[in-house]
């Protein structure tokens, strides 16, 4: 719409919903236009329609208005003849914990352009060029709390990486639309079509339908497809894979359409597969799966407040570094999920559960289970899980499971329901099949499929139950037959009697043998964790013993050597290794502490500075240009490096001295462009490299960047444009810069810039993201002349 918009005499500062209501023939013309070029579907104009992006022009209240009207003009251009799409992009603000946002203010920002959508007539929302889960989770609970059941689709924008900035991969992100309610899920924007055949392999092989449509580029620049060749690249993208719906994103017009259209009959449709889907429960970034192929999803129990310890004294208290701890060395140790019960009587466990889950997910890329019998507190902990959590738990009991279904339904969670009724656990096998069958009918008229739910069936312990676990066990293979998966609390059968972990192991092989779908247990009893690994293998869990030879190999080589450290040379003294791995991990507990305890071992700031915290950062760099790290990653790094930068800056000031800066930089998104994400981020990672940054905001026009330039007499210039639409500004503010004859180098950057356009309006260098924004600032600061393109 963006590219069709300018040649209509569209331009910044107005934006390209204003003309739903100052120009709606110019928008319906284009509507047109694309449908006598064969389109099927067409899209509102209204991509940053949200109260957010339209509050930096004092329209925010208009967000409802101009989004009915742009349903209006789409829908009366489409008819019957054609399907519209209603356009919802990103906020261009972080949700938290990324960012500053909060969900509930995200979800606000969505919803009066949700409702105008719908009110004005569109078949369906799409949530598109999403790089962020919680961020499409506001988007998503927008339209389910003020529409209520309505058809969307989402769609993601990867980078080459084959991730979404924020770190999660294709498969994560089908998964996560999928039990959010999306009837397609897709890819669009980013680049051109040729980068996205694998994106688009792994987001197919979820079953799901699959929307595909990429940008053709910048018109005249380097790169740029024309119609007939992108729709012969889109198709050899797209050969074997079925989609629903294809079409094009930046850079195309009714032409790349038609170009398209010519040759659909070359394009495989997708039809329905009758396969069982997988039950799926991911993170941000990791996913894992219950089914009847793949291991036995591990959910690690330790993050329990009903056993003694520091773990429960600290949550008593407010505190949540024992329960991070937990996290972390139950990841390491093999978990898959994490369990997180935080139900101590005495305190307020709405808050205490939205506190742990969040910080369980600052320290741990596992998915979350939300372990409470209050439906309140299980709430509390399924809005801030970032992804597919687990609700754990439900039971038969009047019209808990009604009501928690509906949470499940909300929040996209796999729900656990428990064999048990008003009249608690029932003894027998006979029972036990009896609320399997009035489970089964509950979902049924519930309209939720049992392929989403895990059932718990609950063992009773041995030493006062000697029946409980042979009735439990009986139950496994009931609940397996009538299409159920099953999950466990392992360590149940043992309550009360010595040799616990024999036990557990013991059980817990034999559940397996039943059918046991998902266990929850404890990763750290090494006596467990073997039969998990033995029995995942005898069971055909896994095929190529790729898993069993990891834990096992090396015991029959003997000991392995010590790995060589990544900590920088001088860094071997324990705590300047500590603070290292820190940063690194981006572990912000006792960071601080740990910082004077390394100023002490290495004598002067600037050396920590040199010795330790860049050579961190530098590492952190390096994992994110091999696809390790993603944008949370540096995100938490960065709070870090701040907190280690703050000890030092105390220290030189009570030597009566001041850390020197590297070089001064201004920053800002130019004129027309409401999008500074990545601008943000490039600040703060040149901040903890030791820059000046002068960060000037988004949508700044000419006359204030040269202010400011004349004003600091920076070093470098950094501009950023993410749209196709405001890189004309980008251009002509670099060349005025160049004209005036100030000092500075400027480089540029933004989803749409390539290197041969930075090149082409005079820039002194390009970069393609934060990490190697930095490295360019160095480069040019170092004297190295001419173009640099860091890529």
């Amino acid at each position: 719409m963006g590219t069709m918009l300018m040649e209509a005499g569209w331009g910044p500062p107005v934006l390209p919903e204003e003309l739903n209501a100052e120009s709606p023939r110019t928008v319906e013309r284009i509507h047109r236009a694309y449908l006598e070029a064969g389109a099927d579907v067409i899209e509102t104009n209204s991509f940053g329609g949200s109260t957010l992006k339209l509050s930096h022009r004092g329209i925010g209240e208009m967000a409802f208005e101009l989004a009915y009207k742009a349903a209006l003009i789409a829908r009366e251009a489409a008819g019957s003849s054609a399907l519209v799409a209603g356009s919802v992009g990103p906020l261009g603000l972080l949700v938290e914990p990324l960012g500053d946002l909060s969900l509930e203010e995200a979800i606000s920002a969505f919803a009066p352009q949700v409702r105008g959508l719908v009110e004005g007539g569109v078949d369906f929302v799409l949530f598109e060029t999403m790089m962020d889960l919680m961020e499409v989770k506001a988007a998503v609970l927008a339209l389910k709390r003020w529409v209520g059941d309505f058809p969307f689709a989402v769609s993601f924008t990867f980078e080459q990486g084959g991730s979404t900035v924020t770190g999660t991969p294709p498969s994560v992100a089908a998964a996560f639309a999928r039990s959010v309610g999306a009837f397609a899920v897709g890819a669009n924007c980013g680049f051109g079509p040729s980068a996205y055949r694998k994106v688009l392999e792994e987001l197919s092989s979820s079953g799901m339908p699959l929307i595909f449509y990429p940008n053709a580029g910048v018109k005249g620049e380097e790169g740029y497809l024309e119609p007939e060749a992108f729709a012969e690249e889109t198709l050899r993208v797209l050969e074997g894979i079925p989609v629903w719906a294809v079409g094009g994103c930046c850079g195309t017009t009714p032409a790349h359409i038609r170009a398209l259209r010519e040759r659909l009959g070359e394009v495989r449709g997708f039809r329905p597969s009758d396969r069982r889907p997988p039950l799926e429960v991911c993170s941000r970034s990791r996913l894992a799966v219950a089914d009847e192929r793949s291991p036995v999803l591990l959910v690690g129990e330790r993050i329990n407040v009903s056993r003694k310890g520091p773990l429960q004294d600290e949550v008593r208290s407010g505190l949540f570094r024992a329960l991070r701890e937990e996290a972390i060395s139950q990841e390491r140790a093999g978990a898959m999920a994490l369990d997180v019960n935080v139900g101590l009587p005495e305190i307020d466990r709405v808050f205490a559960m939205r506190r742990a889950v969040s910080e369980v997910q600052k320290v741990s890329s596992l998915p979350v289970s939300v372990d409470s019998d209050e439906l309140e507190v299980l709430e509390a902990g399924l809005a801030v899980a970032c992804g597919v959590p687990i609700l754990n738990s439900l039971s038969l009991r009047g019209e808990v499971l009604e009501r928690g279904i509906e949470l499940a339904r909300t929040y996209g969670a796999v729900p656990v329901v428990l064999l048990l009724d008003e009249a608690g656990v029932p003894e027998t096998l006979e029972e036990r099949v009896r609320l399997l069958e009035e489970l089964s009918s509950r979902l049924e008229e519930l309209h939720f499929p049992r392929e989403r739910v895990l059932v718990d069936c609950l063992t009773l312990a041995v030493g006062a139950s000697p029946e409980g676990p042979k009735v439990a066990l009986r139950a496994i293979e009931e609940a397996s037959a009538m299409g159920f998966r099953t999950i466990m609390g392992i360590s149940n059968v043992s309550h009360g009697m010595p040799g616990r972990s024999v036990l557990n192991a013991a059980f817990y092989a034999m559940a397996v043998s039943r059918g046991l779908s998902a266990v929850i247990a404890n990763p750290m009893d090494p006596n467990f964790m073997d039969v998990y690994f033995a029995s995942n293998l005898l069971v055909g869990r896994d095929r190529d013993a790729s898993a069993y030879v990891r834990r096992f190999g090396s015991r029959a080589q003997g000991p392995s050597r010590p790995q060589a450290s990544a900590s920088p040379e001088g860094a071997e003294a324990k705590a300047s290794q500590r603070l290292f791995e820190a940063v690194v991990r981006g572990l912000s507990d006792g960071v601080e502490e740990l910082a004077e305890a390394a100023l002490e071992e290495v004598g002067e700031p600037l050396e920590l500075v040199e010795r330790v915290l860049i050579p961190a950062l530098e590492e952190v760099g390096r994992r994110y240009e091999r696809c390790e790290y993603f944008l949370p990653n540096l995100i938490m790094s960065a709070g870090c490096a701040r907190a280690v930068s703050e000890v030092v800056s105390r220290a030189l000031r009570s030597r009566g001295m001041e850390r020197r800066s590297r070089g001064k930089v201004v920053l800002a998104t130019v004129y027309g462009d409401l999008h500074d994400l990545g601008k943000n981020i490039v600040k703060m990672v040149l901040e903890n490299h030791g820059y000046e940054v002068l960060d000037l905001g988004k949508d700044v026009k000419r006359s204030r960047i040269f202010e400011a330039i004349e004003e600091h007499d920076p070093d470098v210039v950094g501009l950023s444009a993410l749209m196709t639409t405001t890189m004309r500004e980008m251009a002509e503010v670099t060349r005025e810069i160049k004209e005036r004859g100030y000092r500075a180098r400027v480089i540029v950057g933004g989803a749409c810039v390539t290197p041969s356009f930075a090149r082409s309006i005079g820039a002194d260098g390009y970069s393609k993201d934060a990490v190697t924004a930095a490295r360019l600032v160095g480069r040019l600061l170092s004297g190295e002349e001419g173009f640099i393109a860091e890529v």
